[in-house]
C-alpha cells in the first residue's frame, strides 16, 4: 500500500495524474462565516485505503501550488503526519485512524468556527495591534496641519496543549464486529472539539471563573467570550420573563454597549454574532415576529420559524453556557444558579491561536498488549484586546468588543 501511494504521489507531483482523480479524494474546506445555520457533517471514509488516498490527495493538492521538485517527496511524511497520518502513509496503522483530524474537528465545532484561526510558532507569540488614535483637523490654507499619532499595544497569544489518550486491547480490536479504531478516532475528534468549544465560550485563563472546574480543564487555557464579556460590559435583563418588545430592546442595549465594535457598520461587515443557549433561542423562536416567512427568512410553522438573525445579527446556539447566578457567574451554592447569559461579540477582534498542526497517532504497547491512540492540539483563544504583554491575564475593558447579557430568566 505504501509503495502504491508513493508512486501515485510522485506521479501527481509531476502532473502525470489527472487533476480529477486527486481532487475527488481531497478534503475541501471553506472559511466559515457567521450564520444562523451553524454546524455540519463530518468527513467519513469507507475503508482504510480510501481514507489514506483522501489524505494523500489533500497533501498533493497542497503541494501542487508551486514549482515542485523531487526534493518535495522528502517532506511528504512530515506533511502527512500534520494531517493525521503516521508512519509511511499509515502502513500498519489500524483501520479508521487516518484522516485530516483538524478538518473533522472543525466540522464538529459550532461557536468556535466563527473565529479566525491564526497559526503561531512556539507556546507564546506577540503581535502589535494598532489602536490608531489618528485624528483629522481643520486647518487654514497654506498652514501646517496638526500632527496625529498612532497607538499600538502588544498582544500576547498563549497556547496550551489539549490531549485525548485512549487504550484498546488487542483482543477487543480483534473481536469487535465494528471498525472500533474508527470509532475511537471520531471519539477523539469529538472530545477535542468539545474542549475547544467549551474554552472559546466559557474559558478563563486566570482560573477564577467557575467553581468546581478542574485545574487541568481546557476551560482554564484562554479568556473565553463569556469571561471576556462579563469583564468588559454587561446588560442586565432583570431576571424576569420579558415580552418580545422588551427582549428586542435589551438586544439593542447590548449593541449600544459595544459602541463601534457592535454598531450597524460592524453588523453590515458580518463581524457581529449573538450567541445564546438553547433556552434563550426557544424564547426567540416563539416571538410573534418570527412566525411569518417574510420576517423569519425560513419556513414558518405553527410553533415559530427558524431564527436566522435579529436586527441582521446572526443568532448562534451553544450548549456550553452554564446556568449562572444573578451576576452571570457560576455560584458555589447551586441553588443560586437559576439564570442564563447571552453574548454579543465582534468575531473579527477575537481569534483562535494554534501552535502547529493537530496530531493523531497510534502506537502498539506490547507490555500490556494495547493500541494507544493519541490526539493532541495546542491552541488558545482570546480577544486581541485582552491578553496584553503587560497584563496577560487581565481583560482590557476599554474596548467593548464583547458584551454579555446577564440575569436572563430561564
Amino acid at each position: 500500500m505504501a509503495s502504491k501511494l508513493q508512486d501515485m504521489v510522485a506521479k501527481a507531483i509531476k502532473g502525470e495524474v489527472k487533476e480529477g482523480l486527486v481532487a475527488a479524494k481531497a478534503v475541501e474546506t471553506k472559511a466559515p462565516k457567521a450564520s444562523g445555520v451553524v454546524g455540519g457533517g463530518m468527513v467519513m471514509y469507507g475503508d482504510k485505503d480510501q481514507g489514506t488516498l483522501a489524505d494523500v490527495g489533500f497533501i498533493v493538492k497542497g503541494l501542487r501550488g508551486g514549482k515542485l521538485e523531487e526534493a518535495d517527496m522528502k517532506e511528504l511524511n512530515a506533511r502527512a503526519k500534520a494531517v493525521g497520518v503516521t508512519g509511511d502513509f499509515a502502513a500498519g496503522l489500524p483501520d479508521g485512524f487516518t484522516g485530516a483530524l483538524l478538518e473533522d474537528i472543525k466540522a464538529e465545532l459550532n461557536v468556535a468556527k466563527l473565529f479566525k484561526v491564526k497559526g503561531i510558532n512556539g507556546g507564546t507569540a506577540h503581535d502589535l495591534i494598532a489602536t490608531y488614535g489618528i485624528s483629522a483637523y481643520l486647518t487654514a490654507e497654506a498652514a501646517t496641519g496638526t500632527d496625529s499619532g498612532e497607538g499600538y499595544i502588544t498582544f500576547v497569544a498563549t497556547t496550551q496543549r489539549v490531549m485525548s489518550i485512549v487504550r484498546k486491547s488487542y483482543e477487543i480490536m480483534d473481536d469487535s464486529l465494528i471498525d472500533l479504531a474508527s470509532e475511537v478516532r471520531m471519539g477523539i475528534v469529538r472530545a477535542i472539539a468539545e474542549a475547544v468549544e467549551e474554552t472559546v465560550v466559557n474559558g478563563d485563563i486566570a482560573g477564577t471563573m467557575d467553581d468546581g472546574t478542574a485545574a487541568n480543564s481546557a476551560v482554564k487555557v484562554s479568556n473565553g467570550i463569556r469571561k471576556t464579556g462579563l469583564n468588559k460590559a454587561t446588560v442586565d435583563f432583570g431576571g424576569a420573563d420579558l415580552t418580545e418588545d422588551e427582549w428586542l430592546t435589551k438586544i439593542s442595549e447590548m449593541q449600544l454597549a459595544g459602541g463601534l465594535y457592535l454598531d450597524q457598520r460592524a453588523v453590515a461587515r458580518g463581524d457581529v454574532a449573538l450567541i445564546v443557549d438553547q433556552v434563550t433561542y426557544v424564547k426567540f423562536r416563539n416571538f410573534q415576529s418570527f412566525r411569518t416567512v417574510e420576517v423569519a427568512g425560513s419556513k414558518a410553522t405553527l410553533f415559530g420559524a427558524k431564527v436566522q438573525s435579529i436586527f441582521g445579527i446572526p443568532v448562534v446556539v451553544t450548549s456550553q453556557f452554564p446556568v449562572v447566578n444573578a451576576d452571570g457567574v457560576v455560584d458555589s451554592d447551586a441553588a443560586n444558579n437559576t439564570l442564563s447569559t447571552c453574548i454579543m461579540v465582534n468575531t473579527d477582534t477575537c481569534r483562535i491561536s494554534m501552535n502547529g498542526s493537530v496530531l493523531a497517532e497510534s502506537d502498539k504497547d506490547i507490555s500490556n498488549q494495547t493500541y494507544l491512540y493519541t490526539g493532541s492540539l495546542r491552541y488558545g483563544f482570546s480577544s486581541v484586546y485582552d491578553s496584553t504583554e503587560s497584563a496577560p491575564n487581565t481583560i482590557d475593558n476599554a474596548r467593548k468588543n464583547v458584551v454579555a447579557g446577564i440575569n436572563i430568566k430561564r
